[in-house]
């Protein structure tokens, strides 16, 4: 097995999501991993993320502090260069990761003998509204079924970051494609990565709004999945409370999934 370096760009007004980030890493079930702490903070900010990855147990954290002023594809791509590990996984500062998440896109990488693996489909988490959906990615033609920020793959094959301020996964992403690199895409496993809007966000509400407008699972769906997707919540450490997923004809309520922190 080789080593995953899970590669994570963070800032000072983001400590409280980058703490979930980190422990959800740190609850990883593939063994052989790292995570890369990038952020161009000041000292104390890098203090208190190193005492953060302290608390983590055995997987290695390394927390770097960058030059202020890169922009975020910059960051990316010193992050990528910091890393020791085969192979690497975007693990974003203010996202959500199930503990199999890792294990799942290895296995499946592996199985396909692919270069790069994403998700195909995700959960969408609104925590002031305390909305959930599950969103899927097929309603995008192919290639494009895919969900950018999921990516992990071979660092060989890794194409650099423009150094733009949003939107570099996605040149990354169509780079990948136009190389025609062998791609994993894992379906159906939408509850172990959590896309999370928080207001803080890179991209605006009515971005995030969109996707879930367009390509969230309808109350057959979710009903397929209820008993699974009630399980794999309770599994997230905190979990997320009482949450409700909206459709088209009402929303199902999903109560008690696991205590939620306090923000």
């Amino acid at each position: 097995m080789r080593m995953i370096s899970c590669l994570m760009v963070t800032q000072p007004a983001r400590i409280a999501l980058a703490a979930l980030a980190i422990a959800d890493f740190a609850a990883q079930t593939h063994p052989d991993r790292e995570l890369i702490v990038l952020h161009d903070g000041d000292a104390a900010f890098d203090t208190a993320l190193t005492a953060l990855g302290a608390t983590s147990g055995a997987a290695p954290i390394r927390v770097l502090r960058a030059a202020a002023g890169q922009s975020l594809g910059a960051l990316r791509n010193a992050a990528i260069a910091a890393a020791t590990g085969d192979f690497i996984c975007q693990w974003d500062d203010d996202d959500r990761y199930h503990p199999q998440r890792l294990a799942l896109q290895w296995q499946a990488l592996q199985e396909a003998n692919a270069d790069f693996c994403f998700l195909s489909d995700q959960l969408h988490w609104f925590p002031t509204r305390g909305e959930l959906f599950w969103d899927d990615w097929e309603h995008e033609p192919y290639p494009l079924n895919l969900i950018q920020g999921s990516l992990l793959g071979r660092r060989e094959r890794m194409p650099g970051y423009p150094e733009i301020a949003r939107g570099e996964d996605t040149a990354a992403v169509l780079e990948i494609l136009r190389r025609g690199e062998k791609i994993a895409r894992l379906r159906d496993a939408g509850w172990c990565y959590v896309y999370v809007y928080h207001g803080g966000n890179v991209w605006p509400a009515d971005h995030h709004a969109a996707i879930s407008r367009a390509k969230a699972y309808g109350l057959a769906r979710l009903l397929q999945r209820e008993t699974e997707l009630r399980r794999r919540l309770a599994e997230y450490q905190p979990g997320f409370g009482t949450v409700r997923m909206p459709h088209a004809t009402g929303e199902l309520l999903l109560q008690d999934t696991g205590h939620q922190v306090s923000r």
